[in-house]
Formats: C-alpha cells, sequence, structure tokens
C-alpha cells in the first residue's frame, strides 16, 4: 500500500516519456498507482465487490444503459457558458430530488440553464425524473466516439523513451497497455476538442481530475478554457494524484482547486501540482444541509438506546476482509457496543454470508452523512469520511491497519479531542469505553480548519472576484 509514485518519480525520467512530443506520464501515472494498489490488496483476498455476470449477460440492465447513451441528447445543442463532468456517485437525496453534492450548488449559483453537465454513470445509480441537475446528458456518446475513434487511429502509436516504462512495470510487477491507453487518450482529447470548440465554454467544472477527466482538461487548456476542480475526498501530502515529484507539464492538472477548509492548503505550499494561490477553501455543501434538515427516525434511536455506545464503521474495498474480521474481534469482545458497518457500494448478501455477532449491523438504508446524526463514534482506516465525521458531531476512532490511518491522517487530525488512534481489537473497546465524548457543537467547533463553515456566502464571493466573475 506504499505511494510507489514518490520512488518512481525521483528515480526514473518520467518526464521524458514522450508521444509527438507530448508528455504522457501526467496521466499513466495514476494508473501506475491504482494497479500497483490491486496487487498488494489482492494478498489478503481484497477485492472490489462487483456484478455476479457482465453487462451484457444481464439484458435488461444492457439495454437500459443503452437508454442512458440518448439520455438529454438534445442538451448537447445547447448554448452554454460552464460545462460540468462528474459521476452519479456524488448524488445525494435532497428533498426528493439527487442533487450532485459538490457541483449543484455551485451550478445553482451560476445559473443552471448555463452549465451542461456531464455525467458518468458509476456503482450508485438514481431514478432519472428524480434527478436535480436541469441540463444533464450521460457520458456514453463521448466515450463511445473514443473507442471508435481509437480503432480509426491506425498509425502507429509511438513512445520515446518507452524503455522508462518498461523499466518501471518491471521493477513492480505491474501489467498496463500504455500503448492502448496512449491512444485511448488522443481519442478522448480529440473528441473533448471538438465539444469544447462547439460550445465554447468559459470554464469547465469536475469533481475529480484523474482518470478519464484528464484528457477533457487537456483539450480544455489547450485551448484557454479554464478548469476548476472541487474537492471529493481526502486531499493530503500521501495522496499520489495531488503530489507531484517532478516537474511535469501543468495543462494535464486543473487550473484551479476549490477544497474544504484551509489545512488543504498545506498540502500546496510548495507544489508542482498547482499553484498555491489557486487552492481556495469553500467548505461542503451537504454536510451542512444535513445539520440542519435531517430528522432522526425514531426507530433507530430506540435501537441504540439498548447499547451504551455505537460505531459507525466505514468501510473501504482495499482493505473490507481485515476491517471487518478487526470489527468482529472487537464486537465480541463487549457486546454492549453496537458497531453499524458501512459498505462502500452495498451488496446485503455479501455481509448476511459472514455471520457476524448480533451487536454488528449492515446499514444499506442510510448514507455515512446520515448514519453520522445517530452515532456516537466514526471509525475507518483512511476514509475521507474520517475529515467528515467530526464537522457532523462525530469523533473518530481509527483502525491504524499498516500505520495507514497515522500515515494519511497523523498530521491533519491531532488528537484534541476529537480523534484517536488504535491498533488492536482490544485498544478499540478500550478507547470506546473510556474516550470523553464532548457535544457535538464542541467536536464541530474544532474540525473548522479541516471544513470551512458558511458554504453558500464561501462560493458567492468567490463568484463575485476574479477569476471566477460569472
Amino acid at each position: 500500500m506504499k505511494n510507489i509514485l514518490k520512488e518512481i518519480e525521483t528515480k526514473y525520467p518520467v518526464d521524458t516519456i514522450l508521444v509527438n512530443g507530448e508528455q504522457v506520464w501526467p496521466y499513466l501515472r495514476i494508473a501506475y498507482h491504482f494497479r500497483h494498489i490491486e496487487n498488494a490488496v489482492s494478498e489478503y483476498g481484497e477485492k472490489q465487490l462487483r456484478p455476479e455476470t457482465s453487462l451484457f449477460q444481464r439484458p435488461k440492465t444492457a439495454f437500459k444503459m443503452l437508454g442512458y447513451s440518448f439520455y438529454g441528447l438534445g442538451n448537447w445543442f445547447g448554448k452554454y457558458t460552464y460545462i460540468a463532468l462528474s459521476n452519479t456517485g456524488e448524488r445525494r437525496d435532497v428533498n426528493g430530488k439527487y442533487l450532485n453534492k459538490l457541483l449543484d450548488p455551485f451550478i445553482d449559483e451560476l445559473g443552471r440553464d448555463r452549465v451542461l453537465y456531464v455525467e458518468t454513470p458509476a456503482h450508485v445509480m438514481y431514478p432519472v425524473r428524480k434527478g436535480y441537475t436541469k441540463r444533464v446528458v450521460f457520458r456514453h456518446l463521448p466515450e463511445l466516439s473514443g473507442v471508435v475513434l481509437t480503432k480509426l487511429l491506425r498509425k502507429k502509436c509511438v513512445i520515446q523513451n518507452k524503455w522508462v516504462l518498461d523499466s518501471i512495470q518491471k521493477e513492480y510487477d505491474l501489467e498496463i497497455n500504455d500503448v492502448s491507453r496512449v491512444k485511448y487518450f488522443k481519442a478522448q482529447k480529440i473528441v473533448f476538442n471538438l465539444i469544447f470548440r462547439k460550445i465554447k465554454p468559459k470554464a469547465i467544472l469536475l469533481s475529480c481530475y484523474y482518470g478519464h477527466n484528464q484528457a477533457a482538461i487537456k483539450a480544455a487548456r489547450d485551448i484557454g478554457i479554464a478548469v476548476i476542480e472541487f474537492q471529493h475526498g481526502n486531499i493530503s501530502k500521501e495522496h499520489p494524484a495531488y503530489n507531484v515529484n517532478i516537474e511535469l507539464d501543468k495543462t494535464f492538472f486543473p487550473n484551479y482547486l476549490l477544497v474544504f477548509g484551509r489545512r488543504e492548503l498545506e498540502t500546496f505550499d510548495n507544489s508542482r501540482f498547482i499553484e498555491p494561490q489557486n487552492v481556495r477553501p469553500i467548505g461542503s455543501f451537504y454536510l451542512e444541509y444535513i445539520k440542519k434538515n435531517y430528522q432522526l427516525e425514531r426507530n433507530l434511536v430506540e435501537l441504540l438506546k439498548e447499547y451504551k455506545a455505537s460505531v459507525g464503521v466505514t468501510l473501504e474495498w482495499t482493505m473490507q476482509k481485515r476491517v471487518i474480521e478487526f470489527i468482529r474481534k472487537a464486537a465480541n469482545l463487549d457486546r454492549a457496543i453496537l458497531y453499524l458497518l458501512i459498505p462502500r457500494w452495498p451488496k446485503e448478501r455479501y455481509y448476511l454470508a459472514l455471520g457476524l455477532p448480533d451487536n454488528v449491523m449492515i446499514v444499506t438504508d442510510k448514507n455515512f452523512y446520515e448514519l453520522m446524526m445517530y452515532v456516537d463514534f466514526h471509525s475507518t482506516v483512511y476514509s475521507t469520511c474520517a475529515l467528515e465525521a467530526p464537522s457532523l458531531g462525530v469523533q473518530n476512532i481509527l483502525i491504524n491497519i499498516d500505520g495507514l490511518s497515522n500515515r494519511y491522517y497523523g498530521k491533519v487530525l491531532t488528537d484534541s479531542g476529537v480523534t484517536r488512534y488504535v491498533e488492536t481489537p482490544e485498544e478499540f473497546v478500550k478507547t470506546v469505553n473510556t474516550f470523553e465524548r464532548l457535544s457535538r457543537d464542541t467536536i464541530s467547533k474544532l474540525n473548522e480548519d479541516i471544513f470551512a463553515i458558511n458554504y453558500t456566502n464561501n462560493i458567492q464571493r468567490l463568484l463575485h472576484n476574479p477569476p471566477f466573475c460569472v
């Protein structure tokens, strides 16, 4: 689980890997990181839960997805000032409508008719009729166009200094088809270049820069369109996507980054990823919405009263089995503590088959934010939820497997009565029983460096000052 990009970028001349004079490492690097992570966690039997059959073995789903490809087709031909790129995983139910918790509040300020929202269906879907965003298209058409264009680009792809990539793969035991990735990136860049030249947006908004969005970023920046990323998860000096260890072409990265709070500014105080002055704290719309509006359900409140303490546990696919086994042991040590496990992608049958103790529940009808309004403590290894829980008034007990909790949060979540780190199930139970409980308001106040308050005021102020003037 180490960050191999630090080693690679200080050991190999990755900035010299070129195709037609353009660097390729800025978008290949994160693929190398994720492949390494997949290999590392597979040694513990960890893998992402996926459907039992492929998409094409499920005709009903396949036809539904094909239909999604043409959803909002007419919206492609409108006139817009901005284009937004995100995925269904960022949607949350707000007053009966599924709102993108990162982008929609910002889109509302810009004007909903002025923004074309290009969405990628992720593991989590929502009823289309309940979507909040007004001008929506699904990303299937540009992606399909990219696939077709990749096939048409018959010219041989020559990667200058490919020996560097080959050496990296050999040293770290990785298998990555670099040529295929480069050709698809080039095709996607052409597709988005055509889209941007037709629509002529003032800026591109996105919820995550790395992965399949980098071709769109490069296409936009090459023709002078600003790219604004909204922080979607933990960013620290340990996150490989946001810490570049060698000078690379910055036009593969966003111009601006809107982050949760002031603490994130420390990550970019001497950055090769982005200019420090272009990082702006804005807070979180959805955290503030939940705190002000969520109504507790009496049944769950009454259930929690039967236990002396409750812990909401955020699971991560990279170490799900190890965390569940850790919680199983802790639960058997003290049956008066209730553990509520929050799967990243709910598959209830899988968890019911684990034979967990009676004081361990799988929660599939509430998201993390909603569940935090009930529980006494929050636990995870290194999920972003460790940053969010205190803003909702909940103290953290982080499970320091392989030292990851301390590595990611040791310099961020200092022990100010909000976060503790534990190594064993015995230490976990002891901490639950002895951790001094602070009021929710006190905990939230202690977290204001990590999540700025007054989200709406922050973005309104931002939008009325250069370079974000609407």
